[in-house]
C-alpha cells in the first residue's frame, strides 16, 4: 500500500503544476475545476479520512457531511475504487461517499496537449498504464480517439484489421501533459526495467543495464520518454518509456567518412550520404552505427563508416555489361541460357535478359525493366529505370570496390538509388526481384 502513497503524492504534485499556456481552472456543474482535478464528492455524514505520513504514521482528520472535495487521483484495483483528495487524504468508496466525475473533455481543456493514459488496475483487457497514443503506432496497434465525457477509441490491428473499441470511462484515465522532445539518443544512468505505459506500477518488461543506449521518439509524458531500444540496421526495436532522469543525452564521439554512398534512417526520415561526406559518430550496436550529421541522428551499416578519408570512387568505361564467355545465369526466380549475342532467355516462360552499348550509355533490360546507365558510370552518375511504360530517373548510388554475395565475389560492383546492384561483365546480381545464385 505504501508504494501506491508514494506514487499518487508525486503524481498529485506534478499534476498540480500550473501550465504556460493554458487557464488553471474552468467551471463545471456549478464549481471551478482545478487542472489535474478528476472530479468532485461529497459525505453523507460526518466521517474521519486518512492519510500516510513519510515516517509510517497516520494523520486523519473529520470532514462534515455535504461539504464539497475535490478528487485529484483514482486508484482501482481488487475490486476496489480509491479516491484521492488534496494534502494526501485517501477514501475508499462506499455508500457515505457522493463521488460526481468531471467531463473528460473538461479536464483535458486544461492541458495544452493532453495524453491519456489508463488507470484501472483491474483485471482486464486494457493494461494498467496503456498510453492512448492517436493514428499508427510503432507498426503495431492504431488508436483512433475522440474526447467527451469519456473516451472512446476504435483500433486497428495489423493482421486483424479495423475493429471497434468502445468507451474508456473517465475515471480510468490519468491526463497528463505531452511534451515534445527531440529524437535524438539518450543512455541509462542506473539499472532499471522498461515499462509497457508512461507510468509506475504499469507493466514491466525486462531489466535494462546501466549505459544501455534509446532512441528518443520524441514524446515525453509523466516523467517518462518514450523510447525505442537500438536494435540492428532498423530491426528488432522495442518501444518502451524510460524515466527521464535515469536518461543523459549521448554525447559525440569522434569524427568518421562515408565510405560510399549510403541512405541513413531514422524514424521514417531518410538522407541520401556520399562517398566522403563527414559525421560525427554517436553509438555502434552489432552491424549498425548511429551517426550524427547537420543536427540530425540516423543510423547506417557500420562497414560504410571510415575513420580516414577514403579512396576516390571507381569509374567504371568499360565491361559494365555480361561477357561474352557467360553461358547460364541462374537467379532465385529462374534459369537464364545464353540464346544469341547479347541475350539470355529462361525457359518456357518469356522471361529474358537483353543488353547492348552505345557512346554514350550501357543498356540493359531484364525480364522487362530497363536499365539506361549514363557514361561513365560513376556515383552520383544517372540510371534511368523503365517499367511497365513508367520512367523512373535515379542515379548510381555506390561503386562497391568489392561485394560478396552467396553467387560470389564481385569488384566495383554498382548500387543504384532503386536498391538494385549491378557487376561488370555479369550485369544485374541483386534487387527486389531476383538475385544471382550461379553462373557458368
Amino acid at each position: 500500500m505504501k508504494k501506491y502513497i508514494i506514487t499518487l503524492l508525486i503524481v498529485f504534485a506534478f499534476f498540480i503544476s500550473p501550465s504556460s499556456s493554458k487557464a488553471a481552472e474552468a467551471q463545471w456543474d456549478g464549481a471551478q475545476v482545478v487542472k489535474g482535478q478528476t472530479g468532485k464528492m461529497t459525505f453523507t455524514k460526518d466521517v474521519k479520512v486518512y492519510k500516510e505520513n513519510p515516517n509510517g504514521t497516520y494523520s486523519s482528520m473529520t470532514v462534515k457531511r455535504n461539504n464539497y472535495f475535490r478528487v485529484y487521483d483514482i486508484e482501482k484495483y481488487d475490486n476496489k475504487t480509491f479516491y484521492w483528495m488534496s494534502s494526501g487524504y485517501r477514501v475508499q468508496a462506499t455508500d457515505l461517499v457522493v463521488f460526481k466525475k468531471v467531463p473528460l473533455n473538461i479536464r483535458a481543456s486544461l492541458y495544452d496537449n493532453p495524453g491519456y493514459i489508463n488507470i484501472n488496475g483491474r483485471a482486464s483487457s486494457l493494461n494498467y498504464g496503456t498510453h492512448y497514443l492517436e493514428g499508427y503506432v510503432d507498426g503495431g496497434t492504431s488508436y483512433d480517439i475522440s474526447i467527451g465525457e469519456n473516451l472512446y477509441y476504435d483500433i486497428t490491428h495489423p493482421t486483424d484489421g479495423k475493429s471497434k473499441g468502445g468507451y474508456i470511462d473517465a475515471t480510468d484515465i490519468r491526463i497528463a501533459e505531452t511534451i515534445k522532445r527531440d529524437e535524438r539518443l539518450y543512455k541509462l544512468t542506473a539499472d532499471t526495467r522498461h515499462l509497457r505505459g508512461p507510468i509506475a506500477g504499469g507493466k514491466a518488461g525486462g531489466k535494462y543495464l546501466k549505459g544501455t543506449v534509446f532512441q528518443s521518439l520524441g514524446i515525453e509524458i509523466n516523467g517518462y520518454l518514450r523510447v525505442q531500444e537500438l536494435g540492428t540496421w532498423g530491426e528488432d526495436f522495442i518501444f518502451t518509456y524510460i524515466p527521464v532522469k535515469l536518461l543523459q543525452p549521448v554525447q559525440t564521439q569522434e569524427k568518421r567518412y562515408i565510405r560510399y554512398g549510403v541512405i541513413g534512417k531514422n524514424n521514417g526520415k531518410s538522407k541520401e550520404l556520399k562517398r566522403f561526406d563527414e559525421v560525427m559518430l554517436l553509438t555502434e550496436k552489432n552491424a549498425t552505427a548511429w551517426i550524427e550529421i547537420d543536427g540530425e541522428t540516423y543510423y547506417v551499416p557500420k562497414i560504410a563508416l571510415a575513420t580516414i578519408k577514403p579512396n576516390e570512387s571507381p569509374i567504371i568505361t568499360t565491361s559494365f555489361l555480361p561477357n561474352d564467355t557467360l553461358q547460364q545465369l541462374v537467379y532465385s526466380n529462374g534459369v537464364y541460357k545464353k540464346t544469341a549475342n547479347n541475350r539470355f532467355e529462361a525457359q518456357n516462360d518469356n522471361r529474358f535478359i537483353d543488353y547492348y552499348e552505345t557512346e554514350q550509355t550501357f543498356n540493359y533490360e531484364k525480364d522487362g525493366i530497363k536499365y539506361i546507365f549514363e557514361k561513365p558510370v560513376t556515383e552520383g552518375s544517372k540510371v534511368t529505370r523503365m517499367e511497365s511504360g513508367m520512367k523512373d530517373e535515379g542515379f548510381v548510388r555506390a561503386i562497391h570496390y568489392t561485394f560478396t554475395k552467396p553467387s560470389g565475389t564481385f569488384n566495383n560492383v554498382v548500387e543504384t538509388s532503386h536498391r538494385e546492384f549491378f557487376a561488370p561483365g555479369y550485369g544485374y546480381i541483386n534487387g527486389y526481384s531476383s538475385e544471382l545464385r550461379s553462373y557458368e
